[in-house]
């Protein structure tokens, strides 16, 4: 295909990383404003010093114990999560996560990624029902966090250089944070996004509503020429030609920058263009 053929990359898609950097400097910029009653929908520590706003999964562990009483609490935190994953599914995951932005970057210093077994995905909600919901609910104590290494990068590490009394209570449970953090950040040079793939229990609430979204993606099976661009650019480590809008795909668009067109974004109120609805091959059969 000749350059001067191949479909213009929309605006909107050429500024993800400008969006995640945004997002990450904005929901900690308490020093402009403080909304930590407000949750935002990414995964970013309320502990950490500059936070401006709060982690949705955060508030949704410590209103658990609260089922015991009142269902209204619990369900505000869940029903707003779930309204934002059935806008954009899991782009928040792809635009506006700290933590993904984290991944993404670290995961440019290796070319060669390790992929993740396709099963892995559905460990996500493993941790979501068992370590964010059951536990908390009763233990009255929220166990993801104390496990999340998103915590311990931002709460584990800022809190105790701003607040010279917090040192001294530094313990044995913090040293477990912190070998989980750096655990992580080997494997985030190691894999795409392992994180986001098989632990991110807000990942897990999010990816509920993927395939039925108001944002929505579509493979184009006529146009792709099996190139494999889209598997060596996706964050995720998924192949878009059979994981799109998966539960471990991240909504992130990089795929709809395909030089081919195979790949688009649209939203639920306009239907798959016309080549979509003739007979389309499995994306794994060969071509003659």
């Amino acid at each position: 295909m000749a350059e001067d053929d191949r479909p213009r990359v929309p605006l909107y898609l050429r500024i993800r990383r400008h969006a995640q950097v945004a997002a990450t400097v904005l929901v900690n910029a308490r020093f402009l404003v403080d909304l930590r009653s407000v949750c935002f929908p990414g995964l970013n520590c309320w502990a950490c010093p500059t936070a401006g706003m709060a982690c949705p999964l955060g508030a949704l562990q410590n209103q658990m114990p609260q089922l015991r009483v009142s269902l209204l609490r619990p369900l505000y935190v869940l029903g707003g999560i779930l309204a934002v994953s059935a806008i954009i599914g899991r782009a928040m995951c792809g635009w506006l996560c700290p933590f993904g932005l984290l991944q993404d970057l670290m995961a440019r210093i290796r070319r060669r990624h390790y992929k993740l077994p396709r099963w892995f995905g559905y460990f996500k909600y493993v941790v979501l029902v068992g370590l964010a919901l059951i536990i908390p609910y009763l233990t009255f104590t929220p166990w993801f966090c104390k496990l999340c290494p998103q915590g311990a990068l931002q709460g584990g590490i800022f809190q105790p250089l701003v607040d010279a009394s917090l040192r001294p209570l530094i313990g044995t449970w913090w040293f477990i944070k912190i070998g989980i953090l750096v655990a992580f950040l080997v494997a985030f040079v190691l894999f795409r996004r392992p994180f986001c793939h098989g632990f991110c229990a807000l990942g897990a609430l999010f990816s509920l509503c993927n395939r039925v979204s108001f944002i929505r993606m579509h493979y184009v099976r006529e146009k792709c020429t099996d190139c494999l661009w889209c598997v060596r650019e996706c964050p995720a480590g998924i192949d878009p030609r059979t994981e799109l809008e998966s539960n471990t795909c991240v909504s992130c668009m990089e795929c709809a920058k395909c030089p081919f067109g195979a790949i688009y974004v649209t939203t639920a109120l306009h239907p798959p263009r016309q080549f979509e609805l003739d007979q389309r091959p499995s994306p794994v059969e060969d071509r003659p």
